[in-house]
């Protein structure tokens, strides 16, 4: 199974392999579901903790590391265990910038009541109870807080209040040598309360027609990818300083569709592979994941049988997150770039390829998954997709010109076929956008063909003839299929691409 490092390296998050005793029901059956972030199951305080400087290491450097064994809880970092030569690891919320606090902060807030509207700047209320920790800049810690809560004056709810609550969580490690920080991952997630505050009051959902602007201070190391739960996003990304940079996302929530479903000992045995959830020591259970986790599509090819294709729930958000450790892994050099935010991609279907879309064959493809039905079973369920990319990125891909592009935008099914979308294309202020709206699930994949003017001086013309007589390479050719499409490839050494399967 494929899993997230960041699942087993807190303490305190919700983790994906539980005792056979925990959210089992007294019938046997156990909960598994997809969430959008384990981080929004903590708790609402920032969390210390001191573990080994090895440890530290190993997750700095993505290596095999041994869970949350080691971690030991700190109330303040000037006495026992933070105090002294120890690695920290840290979930904390971030702030609200002040005239001392400039960085890993929350700027701003705007909110308005549809998108037609104005945005309406948000007044800082406060934060919530909670443990804090102030900024040790000698050991490189930031300043930790609470949640934070907002009033936008006039602009309501679905809870009929103007009432609202960010919170921007980060997960970060610093090692005793360097006082570096290490940023894993960061979540920003805008909901709405009503009631005097967080403790006493109720959540509420936004509007899905509330346009939502964040802004905040966070630094240059933090590149890449970003994604979430919006749709028909607007980003920019401006410089502070040598060191962090105000990055700003615009956008509306979207309605997500949840996947969460008891199931006995005798419903996982009927699945299309049985007993997937369990472990190898069949003690053990897989029994919760992220929805951009690497798994999460095929939780949705075990889970839409037994689930008549039918979501059990659906919810609106407003969420942002990085991606941690994605950018090396993606497909092409031009979306590996560390030194700049590249795009971002968001979606409201169940499941998500994470990090950046695949380039392949010419195409950006990325995978979303999700059950066919809304909670009444009749509805069909209606996915969106918006990608947002610098456009220097997407010339750097088709070795493009300065002169416009323009794109199109496909949904491909599991057997091939085309489902009729529609789709937006526009090119501003040095980003790409692209979105597909009103496909339906089950595994369809978006896939993104650009076109422009070919810049002739950036492909590379063919290698010289060498003065002697090269040695005949022998080539073989194999059958790769796709659903209903059939691709041969001849290669020295022929593989079939990610996603296909090599016909006997």
């Amino acid at each position: 199974m494929l899993v997230k490092k960041s699942l087993v390296i807190f303490s305190l998050m919700v983790s994906i392999v539980i005792p056979p005793s925990a959210n089992v029901f007294a019938d046997g059956a156990r909960l598994h579901a997809i969430v959008d972030s384990f981080g929004e199951l903590g708790t609402a305080q920032s969390e210390v903790f001191a573990l080994p400087e090895a440890e530290v290491q190993k997750i700095i450097n993505n290596e095999s590391n041994s869970g949350n064994n080691n971690h030991l809880p700190c109330k303040s970092l000037n006495v026992a265990p933070c105090a002294g030569d120890t690695g920290i690891g840290m979930r904390i919320y971030l702030p609200v910038c002040t005239s001392v606090i400039n960085t890993l902060c929350i700027e701003s807030l705007a909110i308005s009541p549809n998108s037609d509207s104005p945005l309406v700047t948000a007044k800082y209320l406060g934060g919530t109870d909670g443990l804090t920790f102030p900024a040790d800049p000698s050991r490189g810690f930031p300043e930790a807080s609470t949640p934070s809560r907002w009033q936008v004056p006039g602009v309501m709810h679905m809870g009929n209040a103007d009432t609202y609550v960010v919170k921007v969580l980060m997960d970060a490690y610093i090692s005793s040598k360097t006082k570096k920080l290490f940023i894993f991952d960061l979540n920003a997630v805008v909901e709405g309360y009503s009631g005097p505050d967080l403790k006493t009051g109720t959540k509420a959902e936004i509007s899905e027609k509330q346009r939502i602007a964040l802004a905040l201070h966070l630094p240059n190391t933090l590149t890449g990818w970003l994604n979430g739960r919006l749709t028909n996003p607007n980003i920019s990304i401006t410089k502070i300083d040598d060191s962090q940079n105000r990055i700003s996302v615009e956008a509306n929530p979207v309605l997500v569709p949840e996947v969460s479903v008891l199931l006995t000992n005798e419903q996982e045995a009927t699945l299309p592979t049985p007993y997937y959830f369990r472990n190898p020591d069949l003690v053990t259970w897989w029994t919760s994941t992220t929805a951009g986790n690497n798994a999460a599509v095929e939780w949705i090819r075990q889970l839409s049988g037994i689930m008549k294709d039918t979501s059990s729930a659906e919810h609106r958000s407003w969420f942002l997150s990085t991606v941690g450790n994605n950018v090396a892994n993606a497909s092409n050099p031009c979306l590996q770039n560390k030194n700049q935010m590249i795009g971002l991609v968001t979606t409201n279907s169940a499941a998500y390829s994470p990090g950046a879309p695949d380039f392949f064959d010419g195409f950006l493809n990325y995978q979303v998954a999700g059950l066919h039905y809304r909670p009444d079973g009749q509805s069909l369920t209606i996915g969106t997709y918006d990608l947002l990319m610098r456009s220097d990125v997407a010339r750097c891909l088709y070795n493009f010109t300065s002169a416009p592009i323009s794109a199109t935008v496909s949904i491909s099914t599991e057997s091939g076929s085309s489902q009729i979308a529609t789709t937006i294309v526009k090119e501003a202020d040095g980003w790409l956008q692209l979105g597909a709206y009103g496909f339906t699930y089950s595994r369809p994949i978006v896939k993104v063909k650009l076109t422009g003017t070919i810049d002739k001086s950036k492909v590379k013309s063919a290698s010289p003839t060498p003065n002697k007589s090269p040695q005949k390479v022998k080539l073989y050719t194999i059958t790769c299929v796709k659903g209903k499409t059939v691709k041969k490839i001849t290669a020295p050494k022929p593989m079939c691409p990610s996603g296909w399967k090599k016909k006997n």
